[in-house]
């Protein structure tokens, strides 16, 4: 270690070799844990289902087979916490061996240790949402294909624009209609679950239409099982009722389209397209944000191990500043899951939820990293 004092390059690389190579090992460890975890799920419920077409029951190489396709949307996910735990075992080692010390001594801040260990994990972070992220919405697709043949799974999405489905805005001279919808299926341009609220131009209500089924076909919207609630309270009911609607109905595959089903790069023609059709896009943005904040969630959380870990040099506190790393590691994961949750369900603003988690955890350890060199700087004096 002494030796490498000199060479300032050879002891960065060092450093992030190091902090690089216990992060290979908690990435490995943990999706190996999560894949048999994955595995037992997938075999508890093969036990008593049989396939959609009563034939096919799954055996041991097809729901392992399934497992291996979460595999790489697993690893995106578990990133920051490989990054934890990897950082929190490095910097454990870091102490007992009184590297920060060692270097501290000789003019290294722990800024300058830090530095090139943050780009290579910004590129890791980086690495994983351009390239992991569309191989992962590829394999989600066809685990969910193999789970409809082994499971019987029925594959009609639920709408997700706000909480109350998916709604379409229809605007001709004096008939203007408000379609909302709880359910989709986008292969057939089925809605289902309709209710339809009909205004004249002066947007005075006219009558309210429910349907159990509704398709979009050739320009008009067919509607079936049809319960028709003018202003005047007269109840209709009609087996089949239609409007004329200039509604494309190739635009229903890019509104059914889930965030966690659309590649980071294709977001905002997706983004685009539901503004223009006047759809909620705020569940989208949420999840946008929170795809592209994903490298600096990784780097907030080896500022923060570090902060905890190369706090102090007692070993006699080593288990407690050990537990208390992993607990404000894994506080700001699911925190930020929560302001996630509350930015889904239009609580709080997309750029919020999206930005505010990796935010306070960047905030927070540059803070306490900031705060290490000063109680350093002033024990030295």
């Amino acid at each position: 270690m002494l030796k490498l004092i000199n060479h300032p390059i050879i002891l960065y690389k060092y450093f992030t070799k190091d902090l690089f190579k216990f992060f290979l090992f908690s990435l490995f460890f943990l999706i190996i844990l999560i894949f048999f975890i994955d595995l037992i799920e997938l075999f508890r419920r093969s036990s008593n289902k049989i396939g959609v077409n009563h034939l096919l029951k799954a055996d041991f190489m097809d729901l392992a087979g399934m497992a291996s396709l979460k595999i790489i949307g697993n690893i995106q996910k578990i990133l920051p916490f490989a990054a934890l735990i990897g950082s929190i075992a490095c910097f454990n080692q870091w102490r007992k061996k009184n590297y920060y010390v060692i270097s501290k001594a000789s003019g290294v801040s722990l800024w300058k240790i830090l530095s090139p260990i943050l780009v290579c994990f910004f590129f890791v972070g980086l690495f994983s949402i351009i390239v992991l992220n569309p191989f992962s919405t590829l394999m989600n697709k066809k685990y969910e294909n193999l789970e409809t043949l082994f499971f019987g799974k029925v594959n009609i999405q639920e709408l997700s624009f706000d909480t109350k489905g998916f709604w379409i805005k229809h605007i001709s001279g004096k008939r203007n209609l408000i379609i909302n919808a709880n359910k989709i299926d986008e292969k057939t341009n089925t809605l289902f679950d309709l209710n339809i609220f009909e205004y004249d131009d002066a947007k005075i209500f006219k009558k309210k239409v429910k349907a159990q089924k509704g398709k979009f076909t050739s320009q008009k919207l067919l509607l079936y099982n049809v319960q028709s609630i003018d202003e005047n309270y007269k109840v209709t009911n009609f087996k089949k009722f239609s409007y004329s609607i200039n509604f494309d109905s190739s635009q229903l595959s890019v509104a059914t389209k889930k965030p966690d089903k659309i590649f980071l790069l294709d977001f905002p023609y997706y983004l685009i397209k539901m503004k223009s059709y006047g759809l909620n896009i705020s569940k989208h943005l949420v999840h946008f944000f929170k795809l592209i904040c994903q490298p600096f969630l990784i780097i907030s959380m080896i500022l923060l191990s570090a902060s905890l870990m190369l706090r102090s040099n007692e070993r006699k506190i080593e288990v407690g500043i050990v537990s208390l790393s992993l607990v404000v590691g894994f506080s700001l994961y699911f925190i930020g899951d929560f302001i996630f949750a509350l930015g889904f369900s239009e609580k709080l603003p997309p750029l919020l939820a999206g930005f505010g988690p990796t935010l306070i955890g960047l905030f927070s350890g540059c803070y306490l990293i900031s705060d290490i060199d000063e109680i350093k700087y002033v024990k030295k004096k």
